[in-house]
C-alpha cells in the first residue's frame, strides 16, 4: 500500500504544480475582450493583446493581465432638472451608450481606481455619467414649443440629442490618441417630465392651438358658404330676370294676339257671344257633367227656341 501511495502523492502534487503553473504562466482572451499585459505595472503598445485565444505571460509580480469587455455599456442619467430657452423647467432622463475602444489608454486613465477591471469600469461610468449630466444643459438652447410641437416631424428633440452627443464625445476625447480610451456610441433621451405648472401651460397652449385651428376651419367654412350662397343668389336672380323677360315678351305677344281677336269680335258682338257660348258647350260636353240649372249663363243655347230668338233679334237689328 505504501508503494502505491507514494506515486499517487507525487502524481497529485505534479498536477497541482502544473495547474498553478498554467494559471501563473497562461491567460485567455475571449472574442469580446481586449487584454493589457503590464510589466511591473506599466504597459506600452506591444502589451495590448487583441487576438482571442490562449496566451502566455510571466507570473505575478513580473506581469499581470487586465482584460476589458469591448461590448457596449449603458449609463443612465436620471431626473436632471433643466431650464429651457423660454424659462420653463423640465426634468430630463437620458442615457449614453459607450464602449472601450482603446484598452491601453483606458487602462492608463482608470487603473488608479483599483486593481480589478470592475473598478476601472465603475470609474469610467462615473465619468461618462458626469459628462452626460453636464451635457444635458444643452436643453437651454431650445424653447418648450420647439421640444413639444403639435405638428408631426417638427419637434427638435433629435437636435437636442445630437447636441448632447457632441458634448459627451468632446469630453471623452479621441479614443485613439488620448482622452478616456472609450467611444461614445449613442446618446438618447428616455423621458421628459414636466412640472405641474409646465404641464398646465403645455396643455393650455395645445388647447389654444386646437381652438385656433377649429376657428380657422369654421371661418373658412363660413367664407365658402357665403361664396356659395352669393353665387346661388346671383344665379337665381339671373334666372328670374330671364324668366321675367320671357314672360313679358309672351304677355306682349298674347296681348297683341288678343287685341286682334277683340277687334274682330267688336265688329259683331252677338256673333262673338254665340261663338263663346258654343265653345263653352264643347268644353262642357267633353267631360262627364250633370246639368242642374238651365238658365245659367252659357246654357241658353240648350233651350229649343234659342236659335230662333237669336235670328229674330238679328232681323230687328237690320230693320232698324
Amino acid at each position: 500500500m505504501k508503494t502505491l501511495r507514494r506515486p499517487l502523492f507525487f502524481l497529485l502534487a505534479g498536477l497541482i504544480v502544473l495547474a498553478l503553473g498554467a494559471f501563473s504562466f497562461t491567460y485567455t482572451v475571449q472574442y469580446n475582450e481586449r487584454a493589457v499585459v503590464t510589466n511591473f505595472g506599466s504597459a506600452d503598445e506591444a502589451d495590448l493583446k487583441t487576438d482571442a485565444g490562449l496566451k502566455f505571460k510571466w507570473p505575478y509580480p513580473f506581469q499581470s493581465v487586465t482584460s476589458y469587455d469591448t461590448r457596449p455599456q449603458i449609463v443612465d442619467a436620471l431626473g436632471t432638472q433643466q431650464q429651457t430657452a423660454d424659462d420653463k423647467q423640465v426634468i430630463i432622463e437620458a442615457y449614453a451608450v459607450w464602449r472601450v475602444s482603446n484598452p491601453l489608454v483606458f487602462y492608463r486613465k482608470f487603473s488608479n481606481a483599483g486593481p480589478d477591471e470592475s473598478d476601472h469600469y465603475a470609474e469610467a461610468k462615473k465619468t461618462v455619467n458626469s459628462s452626460l449630466n453636464s451635457a444635458i444643459s444643452e436643453t437651454s438652447r431650445f424653447r418648450m414649443d420647439e421640444l413639444f410641437s403639435p405638428n408631426p416631424g417638427s419637434s427638435k428633440l433629435p437636435d437636442l440629442e445630437a447636441a448632447i452627443l457632441n458634448v459627451v464625445k468632446r469630453d471623452a476625447g479621441d479614443p485613439n490618441t488620448s482622452g478616456l480610451g472609450i467611444e461614445i456610441v449613442d446618446v438618447g433621451i428616455n423621458r421628459i417630465r414636466l412640472s405641474e405648472q409646465n404641464s398646465t401651460d403645455v396643455i393650455e397652449r395645445m388647447k389654444a392651438d386646437r381652438q385656433k385651428l377649429a376657428q380657422d376651419t369654421i371661418s373658412s367654412g363660413q367664407a365658402d358658404a357665403q361664396s356659395i350662397r352669393s353665387k346661388a343668389e346671383s344665379d337665381a336672380e339671373r334666372i328670374r330676370s330671364f324668366a321675367e323677360r320671357q314672360a313679358s315678351n309672351l304677355k306682349a305677344i298674347g296681348d297683341q294676339e288678343a287685341g286682334r281677336f277683340i277687334a274682330m269680335m267688336q265688329e259683331n258682338p252677338k256673333l262673338a257671344m254665340l261663338l263663346e257660348e258654343l265653345q263653352f258647350l264643347r268644353d262642357a260636353y267633353s267631360k262627364q257633367i250633370t246639368l242642374v240649372v238651365s238658365g245659367a249663363p252659357g246654357f241658353r243655347m240648350l233651350q229649343p227656341a234659342a236659335l230662333d230668338k237669336l235670328l229674330d233679334d238679328d232681323s230687328q237689328e237690320e230693320g232698324k
